[in-house]
């Protein structure tokens, strides 16, 4: 390769990294709505199960998100932005009391079935944090929690 060409790819590499750092401090993760809310208010739920959802579906289903550094950086951080505002849209845990009874009846649904399944939480989210994998007991643990919780909302009404 000649020495010119070298030269001319060195600096549209540079170039494109100082584009990449502009983009990154210009666009940092969305943190509004990230206060810490309370996951599941007025849910009856047991500790562990609480601490699972946390643990497993917190950053992309409530305002607690973790953002680790990679989130800071573009484009990962367009990536990361829009899964947690996707998710949040989906269901957000830290919004629970705000939703309608039939609202969070429908969505004990889901949250079993995804679980049961094993759809939840998504296989490129437990690649990077290993942490948030379900085990059978901890799947099991959360589908039995949300037919009670639903069985309680259903008694209720």
């Amino acid at each position: 390769m000649d020495v010119r060409l070298k030269k001319r790819l060195r600096k549209l590499l540079l170039f494109l990294l100082g584009l990449l750092a502009v983009a990154s401090v210009l666009t940092p993760p969305d943190k509004s709505g990230d206060a810490g809310s309370p996951l599941l208010s007025g849910a009856s739920i047991d500790p562990k199960v609480l601490s699972l959802l946390a643990r497993s579906c917190g950053d992309c289903h409530s305002e607690r998100t973790v953002y680790p550094w990679y989130s800071y950086v573009a484009p990962v951080s367009w990536l990361v932005q829009s899964d947690v505002a996707r998710g949040r849209r989906h269901l957000n845990l830290s919004r629970w009391s705000d939703y309608p009874l039939a609202r969070r009846e429908r969505s004990l649904s889901e949250i079993a079935n995804q679980v049961k399944d094993g759809d939840m939480p998504l296989p490129y989210y437990t690649l990077i944090h290993r942490n948030a994998t379900l085990s059978a007991a901890d799947a099991s643990a959360i589908f039995q929690w949300t037919q009670t919780e639903r069985a309680r909302l259903i008694a209720a009404h």
